[in-house]
């Protein structure tokens, strides 16, 4: 059962003239009534009763001391501390002369048993997705008791600081709230009077708003760069944007940059430079706040300035800005010509290169040997073994001609290479191979179609295995077919030849390529054989490299 108790303050005022005492029955206090606050209390706990009038609202100079004491309603007896009594009052030792007074409520409720909750509690409610506070009842009354010390209760469980709560005082911080957060906290104060020590508990019944509301943001302008001329008018909108469901609650404003300061824009739409009113509305997933900044005559001192639109809400404080600026050479356009133009050089280069790459290639070599690394020192003697089908049925004159005439004057004598020559140094074999770092091997279209001619083909010291299995020791060795004649049955040669020629091709010495009007002519020679500038180039490309660059700093291009 609650216990309801009337209280009432009196308040007197005195001054230092007079020393008349104030009589219960003339009651000349002017009566303000009952207090509109209420004071809630359990048994066993202490309570303080703070007087309701205050003194900065009476009709009198709030310098004048004054006197307080307290009365119950019930019995109209004067409040005063008693040594084994309930109560204890502060502060009364004046003589009155003006006299006011208000009553006070106190209720006293017994509580239930079965939970920790108060019979009475205020509702106080925070919104959901960030951080919000519980302020504790029984703050009121830090400025009356001493040494105070408040600690906070969930559900009967004291709570200490973490992640989700922090304790700080006379404040809950609830960090991110959930809808889990909401239920019944309280708030409990130790505290001492003058010696006298005492406990009060308030409770708070949490509710949990879940407007869904997130941070806001600016999506326009996003700072960015604005070209105008002179004399123009510019309109500019900021956009702003908040999602979810629930009242938002925010502003929108622009600034400009004033020197070192930022200046507020006029919202008087007869102003040269002025905002215009706030544009609101409502979107599937959320809301739209648009403020439109509007320029009628760019002047010279608008130009390279910052305007910022800035957006003030509980939930954040986003800004967007751009910058004014004089119109200037059209740089996308200049980019993408320069751009344009790199890449049709580099188109063209690749293109050069792809047909002049063996001339390109001979031409370093000659300038710059020393790039390249000599081939001294490689235990080689001959820089290509030279072989041919000799003497065999079938076997053509062309091919034996050009192997002991015609090679050694080109690239013995006019380019210095060094050339051992199957039937002019000596006897096929193994040793003569690997002494060498280029095998050259020629042949027409009859020289390799007999029987013999393919059988002397795949026994040509090792040939087979280093075609077909490419075990050469040397990695730096290579074969080099050279085609006397056209072959027109590519089938008919040795497994061998046919595998190597489809891999890399072969050098046609009997193909004359006359590039007129982009296309090229061939020519079958005939009988005799003259090959082309171009053939004795590619020759030289394949041929090992004449450097004088050293083991140790040899790099290639």
């Amino acid at each position: 059962m609650d216990c309801l108790l009337l209280v009432s303050v009196v308040v007197a005022l005195w001054t230092a003239e007079s020393a008349v005492l104030l009589k219960e029955a003339s009651d000349p206090c002017q009566n303000f009534g009952l207090a509109f606050d209420r004071v809630f209390a359990v048994p066993g706990e202490a309570c303080v009763l703070e007087c309701p009038l205050d003194i900065q609202y009476l009709p009198v100079p709030v310098d004048t001391p004054y006197n307080v004491s307290w009365f119950h309603s019930e019995t109209g007896s004067e409040v005063k501390e008693v040594d084994e009594g309930p109560f204890f009052v502060k502060d009364n030792a004046l003589t009155p002369d003006e006299c006011f007074k208000q009553a006070t409520l106190l209720i006293v409720s017994e509580m239930d048993s079965e939970t920790c909750v108060r019979p009475q509690r205020e509702v106080q409610r925070i919104n959901a997705h960030v951080n919000d506070l519980l302020a504790c009842p029984l703050r009121r009354h830090l400025s009356s008791v001493q040494s105070p010390i408040i600690q906070w209760y969930k559900n009967c469980e004291l709570i200490v600081e973490d992640e989700k709560f922090s304790p700080n005082k006379d404040f809950l911080l609830i960090h991110r709230v959930e809808a889990q957060d909401a239920g019944f906290y309280t708030c409990r104060m130790s505290f001492s009077v003058d010696g006298f020590e005492g406990e009060m508990r308030e409770s708070i019944e949490c509710e949990v708003l879940d407007e869904n509301l997130l941070k806001p943001q600016v999506i326009e302008p996003v700072n960015e760069i604005i070209e105008a001329n002179r004399g123009s008018s510019l309109t500019k909108n900021c956009r702003v944007v908040v999602w979810g469901s629930g009242v938002p609650m925010l502003e929108v404003l622009w600034k400009v940059q004033v020197e070192d300061q930022e200046e507020f824009i006029s919202q008087n739409l007869s102003h040269r430079i002025h905002q215009k009113p706030r544009n609101d509305s409502v979107t599937a997933d959320g809301f739209m706040f648009v403020r439109t900044l509007f320029i009628s005559d760019v002047l010279k001192e608008d130009l390279n300035t910052n305007y910022t639109c800035m957006v003030s809400s509980s939930r954040g404080h986003p800004t967007g800005y751009f910058t004014l600026v004089p119109p200037g050479p059209n740089l996308p356009l200049i980019s993408g010509l320069s751009l344009s133009s790199l890449a049709l050089l580099f188109s063209l280069a690749v293109y050069l290169c792809s047909i002049f790459k063996v001339e390109i290639s001979l031409w370093l070599r000659a300038t710059f040997p020393i790039l390249y690394k000599s081939t001294a020192g490689d235990g080689k003697l001959y820089d290509a073994y030279v072989a041919y089908p000799r003497l065999l049925e079938g076997s053509s004159e062309k091919a034996e001609v050009f192997a002991m005439s015609t090679l050694p004057l080109l690239l013995e004598s006019r380019y210095g290479y060094k050339l051992f020559i199957l039937g002019r140094d000596g006897l096929p074999g193994e040793d003569s191979m690997g002494r060498c770092r280029r095998l050259l091997l020629l042949y027409s279209s009859s020289s390799l179609l007999s029987p013999e001619a393919q059988e002397w083909a795949e026994q040509q010291a090792g040939l087979h295995r280093a075609l077909l299995e490419e075990n050469v020791e040397d990695k730096a060795f290579s074969i080099i077919l050279l085609e006397m004649e056209k072959i027109r049955d590519p089938l008919r040669l040795p497994p061998s030849v046919r595998l190597l020629r489809d891999k890399q091709g072969a050098l046609q010495a009997w193909k004359r390529r006359r590039r007129w009007w982009c296309r090229e002519k061939e020519e079958d020679e005939g009988d005799t054989l003259n090959p082309s500038d171009r053939f004795w180039r590619e020759l030289r490309y394949h041929m090992p490299i004449r450097g004088k660059a050293s083991e140790r700093s040899w790099f290639r291009l």
